[in-house]
């Protein structure tokens, strides 16, 4: 059985992960004091690691079945040793190019990290030196409304589709992702979800005070003209907007994108890569809006010249460090 989602979720302080070798089905095992990579089992309490924080605000990995932290053992061995989170057990995470993050942990020297990589592929142990390896963040449990940021604090936020999980159709708006919204201040829903939500869902969010605009867009599809001036006044009406598409990157870039465009920005085809836009044709429609808007053409470099689009999640142009300590 595979983990839950696709391994790119945000790191928060206080919730629960498997973390898996991405794209494969194994996954962080803790057994005694060793931590090793086997396969996906649903609920196994030895494979569910917690998010946690110390006074130094570091971030550490706890083992829901052991209590141990993840960390290093000596300059090459990676374990789940620790009964107390201290310097060894400071985790780094960063964001990777093409999904999933590279980990990384104090090397002996106190001063340089190191990357985490499996020993070698007949083995199931994990050990600290070059290259590294590419690991998945599946969150468990609240991962309601999973990637959630602020784009512009307190007025512009973005993230998945509540209780997405590969499918538009996977989302969802009960009480608990209502709850999610109430609680960060968002009464504003503009998505671009192929699917509406239906009457009664949305029925729930007006009760609430929270307005919701439906600008259907394929996955992997640009918005067209008329619906980038849709967003846009959608946005100007006010208050706390949360931006949604399904797996929360490529649409929502694109309205993203947009919106500060609208706001007079001139934008390069490497900013629309870093707000999370995916194909050629999310690209080039953001070039019109942008010649519309500001009457020339800009100095955005072309889409790529094979005019593919890219596997779905596997082209986030960015490298993004989540909740990584400085």
């Amino acid at each position: 059985m595979f983990p839950p989602g696709r391994g790119n979720d945000n790191l928060d302080v206080g919730q629960k992960y498997v973390i898996s070798l991405y794209g494969t089905n194994e996954v962080f095992t803790a057994e005694g004091t060793e931590v090793r990579l086997r396969g996906y089992k649903k609920d196994s309490k030895n494979q569910i690691w917690i998010c946690t924080e110390n006074k130094d605000n570091r971030i550490s990995m706890q083992n829901q079945h052991t209590l141990r932290f993840l960390g290093r053992r000596n300059s090459s061995h990676f374990a789940c040793l620790a009964a107390a989170h201290q310097a060894w057990e400071d985790l780094y995470f960063t964001r990777l190019n093409l999904g999933g993050y590279k980990l990384m942990v104090i090397s002996s020297s106190i001063t340089e990290l190191k990357p985490v990589q499996r020993e070698d592929a007949s083995k199931p142990d994990l050990r600290i030196g070059l290259p590294g390896d590419q690991f998945g963040l599946h969150q468990l449990g609240q991962s309601v409304i999973r990637r959630f940021e602020w784009v512009v604090p307190k007025r512009l936020a973005r993230s998945s589709a509540p209780y997405y999980d590969s499918e538009d159709s996977d989302q969802g708006m009960n009480e608990t992702s209502i709850n999610f919204l109430m609680a960060h201040g968002i009464n504003r829903i503009i998505s671009l979800n192929e699917i509406p939500l239906s009457s009664r869902e949305k029925q729930k969010l007006k009760a609430e005070g929270i307005s919701y605009t439906h600008v259907k867009v394929p996955d992997f599809a640009a918005p067209t003209q008329l619906q980038f001036d849709q967003i846009r006044d959608a946005y100007a009406k006010g208050g706390v907007t949360l931006i949604y598409c399904g797996y929360g990157d490529g649409r929502t870039g694109t309205a993203i994108s947009a919106l500060q465009i609208f706001q007079g920005r001139k934008l390069s085809h490497q900013d629309y890569r870093d707000h999370g836009v995916q194909s050629p044709s999310q690209l080039t429609a953001l070039d019109a809006l942008s010649i519309r808007i500001h009457g020339v053409d800009d100095d955005s470099d072309s889409p790529d010249a094979s005019g593919t689009e890219p596997p779905p999640y596997a082209a986030i142009d960015k490298d993004k460090r989540d909740k990584s300590t400085q």
